[in-house]
């Protein structure tokens, strides 16, 4: 007995959704870091704009995310058409191993940059709370 279809979609979506939110999320806090270092300000300026950059990346994609009429709430418009950063993501293993689903069954990239922000305030979070950045 092997695992059902719905589920195997649902895993293979979200695991393609949390390599991009991974991969742009470290983006973000490795940009924030390098320009808090380069300002002089060092890991403590780098750990607020990483907040910043989080918060960013979460008020984009809830703007990209909110229907703009009734007709939006049907269902989403997916388009097949991919960014850059999904192309390199999806070269770099495991989601190169993994049959991605059809568009409309995967997350739209603006729900992946909500994960992303989501995860850099998490890794800001981190840097403060683990790290001892103050």
């Amino acid at each position: 007995m092997g695992v059902p279809r719905s589920l195997s979609l649902r895993a293979r979506a979200w695991l393609d959704a949390l390599a991009y939110a991974l991969a742009l999320a470290g983006a973000a806090t490795l940009g924030a870091v390098a320009l808090g270092l380069a300002t002089g300000g060092g890991f403590v300026r780098g750990k607020f704009l990483a907040f910043v950059a989080g918060w960013l990346l979460v008020g984009y994609a809830t703007v990209r995310l909110w229907p703009t009429s009734v007709d939006d709430l049907d269902g989403p418009a997916v388009s097949a058409r991919g960014t850059r950063l999904e192309g390199l993501v999806r070269a770099v293993p495991p989601v190169r191993w993994i049959r991605l689903p059809a568009p409309p069954e995967r997350v739209r990239v603006a729900g992946k940059v909500f994960l992303a922000g989501v995860v850099t305030l998490v890794g800001s979070l981190l840097m403060e709370t683990v790290f001892g950045v103050a």
